[in-house]
């Protein structure tokens, strides 16, 4: 059981929109923030990773609404709520445990 819930939580973080949401949140002073404040960090940032996939601001926000904070919020890491656009942290130990070993900044292959 605990194997797959490391695969599981493996997975989740493998895309780097998905971690970068993650990391967004715990920065935060507070454990919530909105959907517009996640595409305005994941838009503004030099983040090679946006501009090869060649996302604008409307792609990328569908991207977050449709996939992955629905994947976070399967996860229990998130919770969502579409009526205010605001997405709450809820703290997960393995997932915080695997981000953390990661490096800082891990290099895109190249296409």
């Amino acid at each position: 059981m605990v194997e797959k819930k490391l695969d599981e939580c493996l997975k989740l973080v493998s895309d780097t929109h998905r971690r970068r949401v993650i990391q967004r949140l715990r920065e935060k002073s507070t454990d919530k923030t909105t959907v517009e404040d996640l595409v305005d960090h994941l838009h503004g940032s030099n983040s090679p990773t946006v501009t090869d996939r060649g996302l604008d601001r409307s792609q990328l926000s569908l991207q977050l609404a449709h996939t992955h904070l629905p994947k976070l919020a399967d996860h229990g890491v998130v919770e969502i709520d579409s009526d205010a656009k605001t997405v709450r942290y809820q703290s997960d130990e393995q997932v915080e445990a695997v981000l953390d070993s990661l490096p800082e900044n891990i290099p895109q292959p190249n296409p």
